[in-house]
């Protein structure tokens, strides 16, 4: 009597055996294998934001260069700075500034990127230099001000020296006692590598087109420079170059208030904005702004 198998196996195909429960992972295993996951996470999640600041600061300056480079050009072409300074919004449309921006009051100013691109209201726009809305904004500057019981999200984070080519309104509130530049062949005379044009603006003090600096002994800030890069904050110069420039004062790192009279005693940081927005003009009397 011949023997039979309930499972035969065909010929040449070995039978293999029964794995059922051997590869099922045991609790242990598997806390095991999640720990080693939370672990590489760790490890990698510092690297991947490291990478990703990275990345925003050369984009920043990126942008910076770009403008920079526009401010120069339009120079060349002009014999003269571009406008510069702040618009009413009864003037939008007839003065014409690097871009327009207003007061705090005017925020759909600073939400509206067609001020930015927009021949009608921005001279780079018009001239062809920059015509994109995205050069004006850093990757990294991605906070809210909340102003007038509503949050509001700028479409800009910089602004230009105001003592270069402020014409909208009146530059002499800002001024006295130092040398505004105008004209193109100023750039010639100066310390062109140590006076600043563009830079990273703190998201709640950003409003005008051009950056206020409160000169002489003052110890205020009127606007306050951007610290989005660790602290830091991307800076031009009137010779072309760009650099990150670290911040040293937590008051200048922290900021949060949108006052242009904010005290702040001591600060290295508001001595070194001082010290690089102009030359000072030794025809003219030295005093607090």
């Amino acid at each position: 009597m011949t023997n039979r198998q309930n499972n035969p196996t065909p010929q040449g195909v070995q039978k293999q055996p029964e794995t059922r429960f051997l590869n099922a992972f045991t609790l242990i295993e598997l806390l095991v294998v999640i720990a080693i996951i939370a672990i590489l996470a760790g490890m990698l999640l510092p690297a991947l934001s490291k990478a990703k600041g990275a990345a925003h600061k050369a984009a920043c300056m990126g942008n910076q260069r770009q403008l920079n480079l526009a401010w120069l050009v339009y120079a060349e072409d002009y014999g003269k700075l571009v406008p510069n300074g702040y618009v009413e919004s009864d003037n939008l449309g007839i003065q014409r500034p690097w871009v327009s921006a207003g007061s705090h009051l005017d925020r759909f100013m600073h939400t509206n990127s067609q001020l930015l691109s927009d021949p009608n209201y921005s001279a780079f726009a018009r001239g062809g230099y920059i015509t994109t809305a995205k050069i004006y904004k850093c990757p990294a500057d991605r906070k809210t001000t909340f102003f007038m019981g509503a949050n509001h999200r700028g479409v800009r984070s910089y602004s230009l020296n105001g003592f270069m080519g402020w014409i909208y309104p009146s530059s002499g509130t800002f001024s006295s006692g130092y040398s505004g530049y105008g004209k193109a062949s100023q750039l010639a005379g100066m310390r062109a590598s140590e006076v600043f044009t563009f830079l990273d603006v703190n998201t709640d003090s950003i409003c005008f087109s051009g950056f206020v600096t409160r000169m002489g002994s003052s110890d205020s800030f009127f606007h306050i420079p951007g610290a989005y890069h660790n602290g830091s904050g991307v800076v031009s110069f009137a010779d072309g170059h760009t650099e990150v420039h670290s911040w040293k004062d937590q008051r200048t790192i922290t900021n949060k208030t949108i006052l242009h009279v904010e005290k702040s005693v001591g600060n290295k940081d508001l001595a070194w904005l001082q010290n690089h927005a102009a030359e000072r003009d030794l025809s003219k009397p030295a005093r607090e702004e």
